[in-house]
């Protein structure tokens, strides 16, 4: 039997209304994700593998050092006060090399290579890099407080070496200019015949002291981040590729070969996380997000906040600090023994950097409130010292991150040193740095292109579909059922009749009517 017109068209509506269900709430979210997974994981087919390898944008770094003001006074005993001196900004260029694929356990071993580029465009106002400073000495007080720590009986040593070395230092501090304590180097003369600064440069160089640099003529240049500036880095990373499973994309599983470390006990030990250059796609507001930072030896938990927005693009905005190690099971594993944590928001890097340092959020956010007080000069504020990441969920697209941290060392006091037996033995800041990222134009545009554009198109187009396919079945059982619904309308038993009845008086006479616009009989006169 053919079918009539109308329903040919109804049939037709309906059938769009239902590929619009399957096509927009179904098969097109598979057909992303699918995609994504192709697209997220670091083959060499993809563009990500590329970003991955090289980041063709520079990353923002800024350093913020402290100057202390009242050295003479410290030195006696008076609680330090300090000027932030910052930022000075450097644009971070990011680069992987010696990059190696491992198909068989779906893996890929590579090495960092860091490069800064000064902008005093950027910096604070005025800065050059040759503004002098006065900071704690990242020599004198880090060598004291190893050797008091191991080998005390060594102290009286240490200083008459220091006195060889920095021509009889009158207090701890260093004054120096902040490019050359940053990048160019300060320089110390180690050619010397007497014993003590002899030895303590032999050792320095045995120790291969981070930072320090032999030049001609038995020289040392002592930078912070010199050494480390358009260098490859020694140590071999391995992560997996997600090729096989995307949500491993960029898990260190390997550090120079060990699927473990050697520095911490127990779990701490364990490689968790990423990266922190690539994150797996479609991560949940309630999923915590993991990545493994090598310079601190250890793995940082970002914790969603709060929805937020960039540039139109809706995120998850994930914070993280440095953690109450005493009080946190899982964190415990980082202090030196169960009952020998440092103090709230501290971390101590010796175990992992072998220098006497403490890290910390900058001016001591979220450490206890006691370290405050002992440092004149520090406004701890969560918006300008706070870690915190905007993360697009689904592609798993860092949109903003700002990663900080600040290095602090303590001013060690003891009776066997003349340049120590005054100090406050207070935790002192030294800098603190900002790593941020804020992805350009031209990736928002992209990242709206590919993904957003096509899920708005799609939605529109399926909203279409549906309402066509409603408006066409609704349309069709009109006209198909047009006489049954015109019958019932016009049907006696379909109206409802109400009977209405002349109103009457008490005395069961009819009222007088008063018709508006009838004529009406002359009333009778009588004469």
């Amino acid at each position: 039997m053919q079918l009539q017109k109308h329903m040919k068209i109804g049939l037709g509506t309906a059938g769009a209304g239902l590929f619009g269900i399957l096509f927009g709430w179904v098969l097109f979210p598979a057909l992303l994700k699918s995609q994504l997974k192709k697209e997220m994981s670091l083959s060499k087919k993809t563009d990500t593998r590329g970003l991955w390898e090289k980041v063709p944008f520079a990353l923002n770094f800024k350093i913020y050092m402290f100057n202390y003001t009242n050295p003479a006074e410290i030195q006696k005993g008076a609680i330090p006060i300090v000027k932030e001196v910052g930022p000075y900004h450097f644009d971070e260029w990011k680069e992987k090399v010696e990059v190696e694929d491992h198909e068989e356990d779906d893996t890929i071993t590579y090495k960092k290579k860091d490069a800064f580029y000064f902008r005093p465009d950027l910096s604070g106002p005025g800065l050059t890099g040759d503004e002098l400073i006065i900071t704690p000495h990242l020599l004198i007080i880090p060598v004291t407080t190893l050797v008091h720590r191991d080998k005390p009986a060594m102290l009286n040593m240490i200083g008459k070496a220091f006195n060889g070395l920095f021509n009889n230092p009158e207090d701890v501090f260093m004054r120096v200019k902040v490019m050359d304590l940053l990048f160019k180097g300060t320089m110390i003369n180690c050619d010397h015949k007497d014993f003590a600064p002899k030895a303590l440069c032999t050792g320095m160089k045995k120790e291969s002291v981070s930072g320090l640099v032999l030049e001609a003529n038995n020289q040392f240049r002592f930078s912070i981040f010199g050494g480390r500036n358009a260098t490859v880095d020694t140590h071999v990373v391995t992560v997996k590729r997600g090729i096989q499973n995307v949500m491993d994309v960029g898990k260190v599983v390997a550090m120079d070969g060990k699927t473990e470390q050697d520095v911490w006990t127990g779990h701490c030990n364990q490689f968790e996380g990423t990266d922190g250059t690539i994150f797996p796609p479609f991560v949940s507001a309630n999923e915590k997000i993991e990545s493994f930072s090598g310079d601190l030896c250890r793995t940082f938990k970002l914790w969603y906040e709060k929805k937020s927005s960039y540039k139109g693009i809706k995120t998850n905005r994930y914070i993280s600090n440095i953690g109450d190690l005493a009080n946190n099971d899982e964190l415990r594993c980082l202090c030196d023994a169960p009952d020998a944590c440092p103090p709230k928001g501290f971390m101590d890097l010796y175990k992992c950097t072998k220098a006497p340092l403490y890290a910390s959020l900058p001016h001591f956010l979220d450490c206890d409130p006691k370290y405050l007080k002992d440092i004149v000069g520090l406004n701890p504020d969560v918006n300008e010292h706070g870690i915190e990441l905007d993360f697009e969920p689904i592609s798993g697209t860092p949109l903003t991150a700002k990663q900080r941290v600040q290095f602090n060392i303590i001013l060690l006091k003891t009776d066997k040193m003349e340049l120590f037996k005054n100090l406050p033995g207070t935790m002192a800041p030294l800098f603190w740095i900002e790593e941020s990222l804020v992805l350009p134009n031209s990736f928002i545009k992209m990242l709206k292109n590919m993904l957003f554009l096509p899920k708005r198109v799609v939605g529109v187009i399926r909203w279409v579909l549906v309402s066509i396919g409603v408006v066409g079945i609704i349309a069709t059982c009109v006209k198909h059922y047009k006489e049954r619904i015109v019958q019932y309308a016009l049907s006696p038993a379909s109206a409802t009749v109400t009977k209405v009845n002349p109103e009457e008086n008490n005395n069961n006479q009819p009222k007088d009517i008063s018709v508006i616009g009838e004529p009406q009989p002359p009333p009778k006169v009588d004469m």
